[in-house]
């Protein structure tokens, strides 16, 4: 009699082990790190047709500096890396970022790998919004007329984008500016919006809005049976977490509050990752 109870409650708590596992892997408790699941995403990747990789720059493929200014391009290994895996028949590889297309030429010189600029904008059939380049050419006067001299928050002019960073900056300084930014957003009309990244706030045209509607745009046109896969580290990445569910999500970094399914560490783990995604479909 004991046995079979014992049998009946060791039964119960395999199944109980087994539900918080999937649910882990669905993303429903919280990201699980992507090695501790790698069988289960082994088998997404080969019942798939086709992968579509889209991978963020800074923070992700390369190390966040101080200011953008200070990273430096790609190294030869992990070049090699996105070569290879870009050139594979069954999958497409994106690099999505904040940044300008032109710096990212210059930081990711991989060819066979599709650069998508602000936020997957540039890189694909954009208009001009010769209005909005003015109201942000406006904004950038105003800030620098109304943020401190001394300040450590610095302005970078993306053309259709000006970011307002304030790494390194104090609490009470970024307290002091991040009124600023909104009024000087309000004064400018709803054509604008602010969205926020890893220690900037970014003025951004109502047309760009953000990683998440980029994705989806362009997965809609590759093949059925396409697997995304989105690996990135900023809050500006969520969007895509979220439109992609069904994919494979992949937050960088230790903030445990994201939409994607899986973690991993820093940089050195998403290049570990490649490592293994190239080994897997080759």
């Amino acid at each position: 009699m004991n046995d079979g109870t014992d049998c009946r409650k060791h039964a119960a708590r395999d199944r109980r082990k087994r539900r918080v596992s999937l649910s882990r892997v669905d993303g429903h408790i919280g990201a699980c790190h992507l090695f501790d699941c790698w069988p289960q995403v082994v088998l997404s990747i080969r019942s798939a047709k086709r992968l579509v990789l889209f991978i963020d720059f800074d923070g992700t493929l390369a190390p966040l500096r101080r200011r953008p200014s200070g990273v430096k391009p790609l190294d030869l290994a992990l070049r090699r890396i996105l070569r290879e895996l870009a050139g594979h028949q069954r999958l497409t590889l994106y690099v999505i970022s904040g940044r300008r297309l032109p710096e990212l030429r210059k930081l990711a010189p991989v060819p066979g790998v599709r650069l998508l600029g602000l936020h997957g904008w540039e890189g694909r059939d954009i208009p001009p919004l010769d209005e909005e380049r003015r109201l942000l050419r406006r904004a950038r006067q105003l800030l620098d007329r109304r943020l401190p001299d001394t300040s450590p928050i610095w302005l970078e002019d993306k053309g259709l984008g000006l970011a307002v960073h304030y790494r390194g900056a104090a609490q009470r300084t970024v307290r002091f500016a991040r009124p600023i930014v909104l009024e000087v957003l309000k004064v400018l009309g709803p054509r604008l919006h602010m969205v926020q990244g890893h220690k900037v706030w970014e003025l951004l045209p109502l047309q760009i809005d953000g990683k998440g509607p980029a994705v989806r745009a362009l997965l809609a046109k590759l093949p059925p049976r396409t697997l995304p896969i989105f690996v990135g580290d900023d809050v500006t990445d969520e969007s895509a977490f979220a439109v992609l569910s069904h994919g494979l999500t992949i937050r960088v970094g230790r903030n445990p509050r994201t939409k994607a399914r899986f973690r991993l560490r820093n940089p050195e783990e998403v290049k570990v990752f490649l490592r293994k995604l190239q080994a897997e479909i080759a």
